[in-house]
């Protein structure tokens, strides 16, 4: 599972300049790894080796555009999702990308109609 979610936070940076790995801020090992983006937090990533998975919890300052295979329906947050293979893995990176994309221009749409 590390190889997963290793290759997910080097896709995302490599996919979207403006992702990078954020810091997490906890006495001893991080439990989790941060994805940040446009000065917040974007995903915090972590390994769940009972669930044979890597869960990603995209916070709730981020607006999804659409659902995914991988999305879990009940979590809290705008989504999470499980990555079990490489498949998984190249659908969770179309995700944040488009979610990315998708919250960036709802904010220009908002800050157009902020303008007089």
């Amino acid at each position: 599972m590390m190889h997963l979610e290793n290759e997910l936070i080097q896709g995302i940076i490599a996919l979207e300049a403006t992702v990078s790995e954020g810091k997490v801020m906890t006495v001893g090992p991080a439990p989790y790894r941060r994805l940040d983006c446009d000065g917040r937090a974007l995903a915090y990533v972590r390994a769940r080796p009972r669930k044979n998975a890597v869960r990603v919890d995209i916070s709730g300052l981020w607006v999804p555009e659409r659902t995914s295979p991988i999305r879990e329906a009940t979590a809290t947050g705008a989504a999470t999702l499980f990555i079990r293979s490489a498949a998984d893995l190249e659908e969770a990176l179309r995700f944040l990308v488009q979610t990315v994309q998708h919250t960036r221009r709802l904010h220009q749409v908002r800050a157009n109609r902020l303008r007089f």
